[in-house]
């Protein structure tokens, strides 16, 4: 199992390397990674569907499907709509926002369609709703840090949240399995320590270092200088908000009674085993970037 784990572990950072290299260097910013988003979000809605879906809890599937892609595909409209005005009261997150209420809608009128007394409707639909807001909102949080900064920063937000992120997972891992002794949140997530958690904080910490101060050389020569306690800020609120979507998704599986998301990546579960702490994170990052930047 571990060397499929390392194996894939190189395979996607290799894909996702290259997709950046292609993405930055195109005068179209995110016209690679905005597909990618797409079908992860897709695939992801497909793994929430089956976590939530089990005895008498059937949400509508289709709506949860149509709604997610439909809330993630509609971040893209300020940026790949040529008509769309810069000045449009709806702004950059304004729009998933709106594809959300309407996707609320959708999932009523689905719910609605199938109705009968006995079913758990409102619970069915709450169900649905959670999960279109749990993959398509907080996903769309990913898509609109590739955005955050423009040419300036050359997609260095989504770069830097995703590696503090996983190295807060990294750390996490190996402080927990070195010195880990006081459980986190044994009934919730076994393996996860106090240890660990701190020793994860300061991981991402230094990732955080490592992207405004190192990585800016090769993929944003000029980008603004932010001062020390900013750097240190986003490396301990997003990798903590990693870790609390950790935690959501453990809950999630425990609740199913299932190990993993999905089985179809060896060593790494399904997409939301990947994806439970940028989902989270991405929130995080994308507001201390419009609030904390002069």
């Amino acid at each position: 199992m571990l060397h499929w784990r390392l194996l894939l572990g190189f395979l996607f950072i290799g894909a996702l390397t290259l997709l950046f290299w292609f993405d930055i260097g195109n005068r179209y910013p995110g016209i690679f990674l905005f597909p990618l988003a797409l079908l992860i979000a897709l695939l992801a809605a497909g793994e929430i569907v089956q976590l939530i879906t089990f005895q008498d809890l059937q949400p509508v599937r289709w709506t949860i499907y149509a709604g997610t892609i439909m809330v993630v595909g509609a971040t893209g409209v300020p940026h790949f709509c040529l008509e769309h005005s810069p000045n449009c009261p709806l702004g950059n997150l304004g729009w998933p926002l709106l594809a959300f209420v309407l996707a609320m809608m959708l999932a009523i009128a689905g719910e609605g369609m199938r109705f009968a007394p006995g079913r758990a409707s409102s619970i069915n639909l709450s169900l649905a709703i959670f999960a279109i807001f749990y993959i398509g909102i907080l996903m769309s949080f990913v898509v609109l840090l590739r955005f955050v900064g423009g040419s300036e920063w050359n997609g260095l937000p989504l770069i830097a949240m995703l590696i503090v992120v996983k190295s807060c997972d990294i750390g996490a891992y190996t402080v927990g399995r070195l010195i880990g002794k006081h459980k986190l949140a044994p009934m919730l997530s076994p393996g996860k320590t106090i240890e660990g958690l701190v020793g994860g904080i300061l991981v991402a910490i230094a990732g955080s270092w490592f992207s405004f101060s190192v990585l800016p050389v090769w993929i944003a020569p000029n980008p603004p200088t932010l001062p020390w306690w900013w750097i240190v800020t986003f490396g301990l609120l997003v990798g903590s908000a990693g870790i609390l979507g950790d935690l959501l998704e453990s809950m999630l599986k425990r609740c199913a009674r299932c190990k993993d998301s999905s089985s179809w990546m060896p060593g790494f579960g399904g997409i939301l085993d990947l994806l439970d702490s940028p989902l989270l994170a991405a929130p995080v990052a994308y507001l201390l970037w419009i609030i904390c930047i002069p």
